[in-house]
């Protein structure tokens, strides 16, 4: 029991997200080497609607309502496969479905993301994208039907993510996505320092439907 317990105090020292910020980092460098020897390289503009939710609070369902939009770039990894990174703003968190003052509740999550992710592609115009996203908070209110309310606790200022999409070709230039993201660390913590087994905290649920205008390709045919 000491043994665990020692452990368990070894892992809460560390800085779980410091440490996943570098692991990111080298992730980015490996794919910017791989642009000098990729066959397929390009990018552009991405704009769309999430739809969000906050898992471990008292309020269900995807509610919540914001924007993304951002920037992305990719690289042939092979021919059915690339890896693709996006740079964007995307506003999470969560809204309860009532109007009365006593009952609303609206929490805003202003996030800059990079997602970093294996695209697939399954058919000539379906493909599946699998992956990774670090976000850095810029801004969070939270408010009920009476004004703004202290975040108590904080949220914390990084957030990693998992993500999973399709992604459909509409014109050789103009692709839809639709993509699931939802938190591997919690971003924050229940009221009290409340935990169940697996459940840390509260964690970010995300659907985005997003819209990506590719620009002419600017790697080597």
């Amino acid at each position: 029991m000491v043994i665990i317990q020692n452990v368990a105090l070894l892992f809460k020292s560390i800085n779980i997200h410091c440490i996943m910020k570098r692991v990111y980092l080298i992730f980015i460098l490996v794919f910017l080497s791989q642009i000098n020897y990729a066959q397929r390289f390009g990018g552009g503009f991405l704009a769309g609607l999430s739809m969000t939710q906050v898992d471990g609070d008292s309020w269900g369902g995807f509610n919540k309502a914001g924007f993304t939009g951002g920037i992305y770039t990719y690289t042939g990894l092979n021919k059915n496969m690339d890896i693709q990174l996006e740079f964007r703003y995307v506003q999470k968190g969560s809204q309860s479905d009532s109007e009365i003052p006593e009952e609303y509740y609206r929490l805003t999550l202003n996030y800059i993301e990079i997602p970093l992710f294996i695209k697939y592609h399954i058919y000539s115009k379906i493909s599946a994208d699998i992956g990774i996203a670090f976000g850095y908070l810029q801004e969070s209110t939270e408010n009920d039907g009476y004004g703004e309310l202290p975040s108590e606790p904080e949220f914390n200022k990084t957030e990693l993510s998992g993500l999973i999409g399709l992604e459909y070709i509409l014109w050789k230039r103009l692709k839809f996505n639709a993509r699931y993201n939802y938190s591997i660390l919690p971003v924050r913590e229940h009221p009290g320092e409340q935990t169940w087994y697996l459940n840390k905290g509260q964690y970010n649920s995300v659907l985005t439907f997003t819209f990506y205008y590719q620009l002419a390709n600017l790697g080597r045919k």
